[in-house]
């Protein structure tokens, strides 16, 4: 290589330059490619702790969502085993309208078959969860094996096998939603009683049918009350899924804003540092074929 003469100052401030440029030109050409300021919070300067909180608050919306949404589910399970139970009492009030004394055999045989499916729907379960068994989640609540039922005015709830915890859902810290429904409700066990002395008692009377038509529209009407109740629960969770959602999507693209660049002024700004790296390339390329001949022409 041909003799410096004088410019290894120049020589060293046009390289500095260069890598400087370059470093810039890799920064942009990063922006360029991911959409980003920086991939780090690092490189975010003052916006970082703003990114860092929004994307925390994001976090933790989409969680409380996914919980929302969980136990929105459960209602609408409820809500739709709930519809269930009156139906099956709307079917035997009009059965019992049209029975006299001398039907007890099909009477009974209708009654069992309407109980069992009651004790099927207050024992529904979803995601292995029983919706009726309070606390008792794992536990069916209803077991009518030991249940006798001798008369229509004696309240019995030993069917059931869940406890007195009422499921919520919280949705944030100072908020929560009841939800729950135990098994041992009035209503249930109104009905439960009802359909089991139907079922199991002979040589009924008019004064019996009179009375479990009674007690069945009872039992009815306080079913379709915790429907009512479980539908506007679940509209409630709706609203609050939509809200949360809206403020979710409004975070998201507060946070993406700040961290985000303009790709098509990143894009000039890339050329720029290429052209003037390109430049200092050539620049470094002429001084560094100088020779003391160059000088003593």
């Amino acid at each position: 290589m041909s003799m410096r003469v004088a410019t290894f100052g120049q020589t060293s401030t046009v390289l500095q330059n260069a890598m400087k440029t370059q470093a810039r030109l890799a920064e942009k050409q990063i922006q360029e490619s991911t959409g980003l300021i920086s991939t780090d919070y690092g490189g975010l300067g003052s916006s970082a702790g703003a990114v860092a909180s929004l994307e925390v608050s994001a976090a933790r919306t989409e969680a409380s969502i996914s919980t929302a949404e969980q136990a929105l589910s459960r209602i609408e399970m409820i809500y739709d085993a709930l519809g269930s139970m009156s139906d099956l009492m709307t079917d035997l009030r009009a059965q019992l309208s049209a029975a006299s004394v001398n039907t007890d055999d099909t009477l009974q045989a209708t009654a069992e078959a309407m109980l069992e499916e009651l004790t099927s729907l207050l024992n529904t379960q979803y995601e292995g969860r029983y919706l009726f068994a309070g606390g008792e989640t794992e536990t069916k609540p209803v077991d009518l094996s030991g249940l006798t039922t001798t008369g229509l005015t004696t309240e019995d709830t030993n069917y059931y096998q869940g406890d007195d915890y009422v499921q919520s859902v919280r949705l944030s810290s100072d908020r929560s939603l009841d939800y729950g429904i135990t098994a041992d409700n009035t209503a249930f066990e109104t009905a439960i009683r009802t359909l089991s002395y139907l079922a199991s008692a002979t040589d009924l009377t008019s004064e019996d049918l009179a009375a479990a038509s009674e007690l069945l529209v009872d039992a009815q009407d306080q079913i379709l009350a915790l429907q009512s109740v479980a539908g506007i629960k679940a509209s409630t969770l709706e609203t609050y899924i939509s809200d949360q959602e809206d403020y979710l999507a409004t975070v998201t693209d507060l946070a993406t804003t700040l961290a985000s660049v303009d790709i098509a002024v990143v894009a000039v700004e890339a050329a720029n540092y290429k052209t003037q790296l390109e430049a200092s390339y050539s620049a470094l390329g002429t001084m560094t074929s100088l020779s003391v001949l160059d000088y003593l022409r």
